[in-house]
């Protein structure tokens, strides 16, 4: 069966639901009963402001009917849309993914125009799907709860992890030191691990490393008055983020909603223990391998640390467990129950 995926979101390499896509749209051609074919959408015409009308129209108008055209000259028999867009409804059956919706989960967080638009078009999605897929059980209740879904007509497959790379390189700073990777987002409530590392000053820095976003301001000004505590990346290369998690002590995420978290999941592949918010789907992907605090409770997630740092038993314990859980997550699984959803729909049709 050829399967045809919306790709377009590759543009944009570097975020989460990128990687999600580009694995799960990997995996998936691994799979001999599948052909899939990557369509990557129109191109952008330009970037920044003056050139957002434009692209928006471009990709208002796959939606409406260029993702369709294109499938049905080449002969596809389902619809992939792993990003949140959905196609109108038409002959090919289309099974559509709505990772999170977190911009709902965690209002204030993000910009209001950008919370209507996307509220508007996962709404949409929603409608013309033919099956609806998402990354926990945590997005189906949210998907259910703020769109009036029945949560039995939306399927969970967990994505996989890749493998990390064998050679690594020197570490990255002099010191011994607590990471955080992930995007300087509002939602990902970074206030409070610089809280943490104000008020109760662990014995370890702070590394923030990750793409630069609407808080990033804020964080470099906070980090700027904490005397080298606290060490701002922005995004940083292959190689360079494979060493700043390999030589971490302990790894925090404060996030205040997540529809899966790649970030702490990768760190307990490469054995380092991990404390999080108890937030999101955070305790549903981490399970008993992390340890947790409240998400705005800073001297909480300060006393983990401590603890992870303080208590060597425990750390191995925690390493072991987290390279366990981690394994759970493997990309030949989240192919075959994508793939079995896939069979179903273009068998209905």
């Amino acid at each position: 069966m050829r399967v045809a995926v919306d790709t377009s979101v590759l543009r944009r390499p570097h975020t989460g639901l990128a990687r999600y896509v580009s694995g799960l749209t990997r995996c998936l051609a691994e799979d001999a009963g599948l052909d899939v074919l990557a369509l990557p959408g129109p191109t952008r015409i330009g970037n920044g402001l003056p050139f957002r009308p434009i692209n928006l129209a471009r990709q208002r108008w796959w939606y409406e009917a260029g993702m369709r055209r294109a499938a049905a000259r080449a002969g596809a028999g389902a619809l992939l849309m792993p990003a949140g867009y959905a196609c109108r409804r038409g002959r090919i059956p289309q099974l559509t993914v709505v990772p999170d919706v977190n911009y709902l989960t965690s209002p204030g967080t993000y910009e209001a125009a950008f919370v209507r638009y996307a509220t508007w078009t996962v709404g949409r999605a929603i409608h013309d799907a033919d099956a609806l897929m998402t990354i926990s059980a945590f997005s189906r209740a949210e998907i259910g709860r703020h769109f009036g879904v029945d949560e039995d007509r939306i399927s969970v497959v967990y994505p996989g992890l890749d493998a990390p790379p064998a050679e690594v390189g020197a570490a990255p700073i002099d010191r011994p030191y607590a990471l955080y990777v992930g995007a300087t987002e509002r939602h990902k409530n970074l206030k409070t691990a610089l809280d943490a590392w104000e008020r109760f000053a662990p014995e370890v820095a702070l590394a923030i490393v990750g793409n630069p976003g609407r808080d990033h301001g804020y964080v470099t000004g906070r980090a700027a008055g904490l005397s080298g505590r606290v060490v701002v990346t922005g995004r940083v290369a292959g190689g360079e983020l494979e060493a700043w998690y390999r030589h971490a002590s302990v790894f925090v995420f404060p996030s205040l909603t997540e529809g899966f978290g790649y970030p702490p999941l990768e760190a307990m592949q490469r054995g380092i223990p991990v404390v999080a918010a108890r937030a999101g789907s955070l305790p549903e992907v981490l399970g008993d391998a992390a340890r947790y605090h409240e998400p705005l409770d800073s001297g909480g997630l300060a006393e983990q640390v401590r603890d992870v740092l303080g208590d060597a038993a425990l750390r191995a314990r925690m390493v072991e467990a987290g390279r366990k859980r981690a394994a759970e997550f493997v990309w030949s699984r989240t192919a075959s129950e994508t793939a079995s959803i896939l069979r179903g729909i273009a068998a209905d049709g």
